[in-house]
C-alpha cells in the first residue's frame, strides 16, 4: 500500500522583505516560476541550497541544517484503523538566520510508503508526487503553491489563480464551459485559496493526536519515518495555522485588490455566502469504539452556526440500529468496520466559508441582515441547499449603494424555488435566528425517538453523496475530498436504494421526509 497519490496540502505564510530576488547563480530554482521572482520562504531557502532536494529526507536535512526548527503532525489518508496510508505535515520556523520563518509562516507535506516486508518509509520516486507545499508571497500577499514531482521543484500557482480557476463555479456557464479551469490541481482542495483542514474541529478524526495517537500496527518506520514520529505535535496545533489563513486573506489589501478587480463580479465575492467553497468534516467527540451510551450530533448538521446552535445527543442503540439499518461499512478496514472512529462523521460548512462571508459584512459589502436572510433560505440544509446556492445567479454583477434593490427587483421577477423566500428574509430579517433556534429545540425534542435517528442518519448518508455530486467535487485535477486518489473519509451505506443527492429533506419540524 502506498499513499503517494497526488492531495492538496495544509499551509501557512511568510512575511520578507519584497525587495529580494532569485540569485542568478543560485542551484536549486524552482520550474515555471513567474516572470516577477516570489518572496515566499519555498523559493528562498530552495535558492539557498548547493543542490536540489530529491525526496523529503533531503529536503528535511537541508532544512534543519539551515536553522530551520520543523514540528510534524500526521494524517491517514485510509483511515484511523488502517495503518500505512501517512501524510506528514512539517510546521517549520526560525528565529535567525538570513531571514526569520514564524512559526506557522511555512507548511509542507510527504508521503510514506509501506515495502513488503512492512517498513514504513518516505516516499521516494522521480515519476511521482513527493512533497507539496504552499508559502505566502508577501510581495503578492497571497498564497504560492509548490510541488516537488518527478524529481524536480515546480511553481504551480498562486490564490489568485485560483480565484481564476473558480470563476464559474455555482454560476451560470455557457455551453460546455466547467466549473473549474485548469491553472493549478490544488484549485480542487484549496478553493478559497488559503489553507485547507477538513477535519478542522476536535477530534479531529483521522489525524494524530496526543490523547489518541494513530496505530501503527505492525508497520516498522525506517530511521528517518521515526524521527517525524518521535516529534509529532497534536494536529490542533496545525488547526490554529489554518484557522488563521482565511481571516490572513480577507484582511490582506493584496488579496482584496485581486477580489475587487473590474472583470470580478458580485456573485464571485457573495459565492461562500449563498454555496460550498470547501467544506469541513465533524463528528462526535467520543471515540466510537468506546462505547459511550450517548453521541453527539454536531449542532452544524442540522443548521448553519451563525443562525444558531445546541447540543444534541441521541442514544447509542439507536444510533447502532440506525448503522445496522443502513449497512454501513468503512471503506478498506481490515477488520470490517461499520463506522469510522468517531461517530456522525459529517459534512458542515467550511470556517473558510464562513470566514469569507463575514468579511463580506466587516467590509461593508452587505449587511449582517442580508447574509442572516441568504443564510435563513432553506436553513435546514446549511451546506448543500440547491436552493439556496441557485440563487447565486440572481446577483446583480454590480454592487454599489442599490445593489439590494437591484437584487431585490430579479427575486420578484424569477420563479425559482427559494427567490420569494428570499425576497422575504430580505425585508424581514428580524425574527429569522428565533426560527432556527425553535428547529433545533424541535430537533432535540426527538432526539430520543428511534424512528427520528433513523431517518437523520439517511439523510447523513445522502449528506456524504452530496459532496461528491456538488460542483465542489468536479475539478477534474483533483477532488475536494481527494477520494480520487484513494482516501477514505466517510462511512458508506450499503443498502437498497442507495442514497442519492438532495432525495431527503430536513422539514423545520425536525422531521425527514
Amino acid at each position: 500500500m502506498t499513499s503517494h497519490h497526488a492531495r492538496c496540502i495544509f499551509t501557512a505564510a511568510v512575511m520578507a522583505a519584497s525587495t529580494w530576488a532569485l540569485p542568478s547563480e543560485a542551484a536549486c530554482i524552482p520550474q515555471k516560476l513567474p516572470p516577477k521572482p516570489p518572496q515566499d520562504p519555498v523559493a528562498r531557502l530552495l535558492a539557498a541550497q548547493p543542490t536540489c532536494p530529491k525526496d523529503a529526507v533531503d529536503f528535511v536535512g537541508a532544512l534543519k541544517k539551515d536553522g530551520v526548527r520543523l514540528a510534524p503532525t500526521m494524517v491517514n489518508f485510509v483511515g484511523f484503523h488502517n495503518p500505512g496510508g501517512f501524510f506528514i505535515f512539517e510546521i517549520a520556523s526560525r528565529e535567525g538566520g538570513p531571514f526569520p520563518i514564524q512559526r506557522g509562516d511555512l507548511v509542507f507535506g510527504h508521503f510514506t510508503d509501506v515495502t513488503d516486508d512492512n517498513r514504513l518509509v518516505s516516499h521516494k520516486s522521480d515519476e511521482d508526487l513527493v512533497i507539496e507545499l504552499i508559502a505566502w508571497d508577501p510581495d503578492k500577499q497571497f498564497y504560492n503553491f509548490y510541488e516537488l514531482n518527478e524529481g524536480d521543484w515546480f511553481y504551480r500557482g498562486d490564490s489568485k489563480n485560483i480565484l481564476d480557476d473558480i470563476r464559474g463555479l455555482h454560476r451560470e456557464r455557457a455551453g460546455s464551459a466547467k466549473p473549474f479551469g485548469s491553472h493549478l490541481r490544488c484549485s480542487g482542495c484549496h478553493v478559497n485559496g488559503g489553507l485547507v483542514q477538513k477535519e478542522f474541529a476536535p477530534p479531529h478524526n483521522d489525524w494524530f493526536v496526543r490523547a489518541r495517537p494513530l496505530p501503527l500496527d505492525d508497520l516498522k518506520p525506517d530511521a528517518f519515518i521515526k524521527s517525524r514520529l518521535d516529534d509529532l505535535v497534536d494536529a490542533d496545533e496545525l488547526r490554529a495555522l489554518v484557522a488563521a489563513s482565511p481571516r490572513r486573506l480577507a484582511d490582506s489589501p493584496g488579496y482584496r485588490k485581486v477580489l475587487a478587480e473590474a472583470d470580478r463580479s458580485m456573485q464571485e465575492r457573495l459565492r461562500p455566502l449563498f454555496c460550498p467553497v470547501e467544506l469541513n468534516i465533524e463528528s462526535d467527540a467520543s471515540p466510537f469504539d468506546d462505547k459511550k451510551p450517548t453521541l453527539r450530533v454536531p449542532s452544524a448538521f442540522f443548521v448553519d452556526p451563525r443562525l444558531a446552535s445546541a447540543e444534541i445527543s441521541v442514544r447509542r442503540q439507536d444510533y447502532a440500529a440506525a448503522l445496522a439499518k443502513l449497512n454501513s461499512r468503512l471503506p478498506d478496514t481490515t477488520p470490517r468496520r461499520s463506522d469510522a472512529d468517531h461517530g456522525w462523521l459529517t459534512p458542515v460548512k467550511a470556517n473558510s466559508d464562513i470566514v469569507a462571508a463575514d468579511a463580506l459584512v466587516e467590509q461593508g459589502i452587505v449587511s449582517a441582515e442580508f447574509a442572516t436572510a441568504v443564510l435563513a433560505v432553506d436553513f435546514t440544509n446549511p451546506v448543500f441547499s440547491p436552493v439556496r446556492c441557485d440563487l447565486l445567479k440572481l446577483v446583480p454583477d454590480k454592487g454599489g449603494a442599490d445593489f439590494v434593490a437591484r437584487f431585490q427587483d430579479r427575486l420578484r421577477a424569477a420563479h425559482v424555488p427559494g427567490a420569494a423566500e428570499l425576497s422575504d428574509n430580505l425585508r424581514n430579517p428580524a425574527a429569522l435566528k428565533d426560527r432556527a433556534r425553535a428547529f433545533l429545540q424541535a430537533c432535540r425534542d426527538k432526539a430520543a425517538n428511534p424512528a427520528a435517528v433513523l431517518g437523520w442518519y439517511r439523510l447523513l448518508a445522502q449528506r456524504r453523496v452530496e459532496v461528491g455530486a456538488n460542483e465542489i467535487s468536479q475539478n477534474e485535477l483533483g477532488r475536494i475530498l481527494e477520494d480520487d486518489s484513494g482516501r477514505v473519509v466517510f462511512p458508506v451505506a450499503v443498502t437498497r436504494p442507495k442514497p442519492k443527492a438532495d432525495q431527503l429533506k430536513l422539514t423545520t419540524t425536525c422531521d425527514v421526509q
